[in-house]
């Protein structure tokens, strides 16, 4: 099967491949297709778009690459091999950035140490998940402190980074997430999730931003408390493998670093609700100076003081609460 004499089309390698009942299945699953759609490709009852083809490509096995790319250069001449196929990432963090980081955490002082730590794993995390540059964000997705004894009720973007399309600094964004997005279904299971894109039939809930075609995510823990979750999006669907999530679990565990014991949750402590998509947020973000300052206002009328960190977060929480407030339709 792996000369290209040995089939007279693209359809015909498809046709052989799926003869075996369990690899029809596995390309199936991995292009988020259903096992019928393959048959009829195969066929020639239904032409295939060229997003499914490329996804096609990185689905079939590597001795096959070859061939189709040459069966369907007629078909599909603006389709290149070496921009279609993706290649395997190491699902490892390099020993030395261990070492680095725990140099950072042992010996730089806590109002230091957190910028730069963060600076480190999340430069080389993202090198390691997109070298290639195709066009990847990780952020920082953190548990929203709970007022007076209540359960965590959602989740907030701390910051970010990202390569084009999105902005490489993203911290200036934000949007709160809950059990309706994939980092939420990573907090409130303790495991890695994975959406494999937009129109893909899963039980694993999204809350789609711009750019975002696949994304996978991560709890970070300690101790079997949970602080939050690492989220990786890309800007092309299927993009994610099983290396991918087995590499953002390992980031998971670096990123847990960045933060303070009483961030840590117990699941017990963890409800989180449902919040509605970021265009809905986007006019409560307006006037957060403003809640900033009412915080400081209030302070001084019952003669207490605050820090600018206590005034942002109590407004953080007052959002937060507003937007559980808005139905999820």
């Amino acid at each position: 099967m792996e000369a290209n004499h040995n089939f007279k089309s693209w359809r015909d390698l498809l046709g052989q491949a799926i003869k075996n009942s369990q690899e029809k299945h596995r390309l199936a699953h991995e292009m988020g297709v259903k096992p019928v759609t393959l048959k009829r490709w195969a066929s020639g009852e239904s032409r295939p778009r060229e997003e499914n083809i490329r996804r096609l490509a990185r689905a079939l096995p590597t001795d096959l690459s070859g061939p189709f790319f040459s069966l369907i250069e007629a078909e599909f001449p603006s389709l290149s091999q070496e921009e279609v196929v993706q290649h395997p990432i190491v699902p490892e963090i390099p020993a030395e950035l261990y070492a680095q980081a725990m140099q950072i955490y042992t010996q730089m002082p806590l109002s230091l140490a957190y910028n730069a730590l963060y600076e480190l794993i999340f430069s080389r995390a993202l090198e390691h998940f997109d070298p290639e540059k195709r066009g990847m964000s990780l952020v920082l997705v953190a548990c929203v402190p709970p007022v007076g004894g209540q359960k965590v009720r959602c989740l907030r973007q701390l910051r970010g980074m990202g390569t084009p399309p999105w902005e490489r600094d993203l911290s200036r964004r934000t949007i709160f997430l809950g059990s309706e997005s994939a980092a939420g279904s990573a907090v409130m299971n303790y495991r890695g999730v994975s959406v494999s894109s937009r129109d893909a039939d899963t039980f694993t809930p999204a809350n789609w931003t711009d750019y975002e075609q696949s994304a996978i995510a991560s709890p970070i823990l300690r101790q079997a408390r949970i602080a939050g979750a690492l989220l990786a999006s890309s800007a092309r669907p299927h993009y994610f493998d099983e290396a991918h999530q087995t590499l953002l679990d390992h980031y998971a565990h670096l990123t847990a670093l960045l933060f303070r014991p009483e961030e840590f949750y117990d699941s017990a402590d963890i409800m989180l609700g449902v919040m509605p998509p970021l265009a809905q947020q986007l006019p409560y973000f307006e006037n957060f100076d403003q809640r900033v300052a009412l915080k400081f206002e209030e302070a001084r009328l019952r003669r207490t003081t605050i820090t600018i960190q206590q005034a942002s977060l109590r407004a953080w929480q007052d959002i937060a609460e507003e937007l559980l407030q808005i139905s999820p339709h």
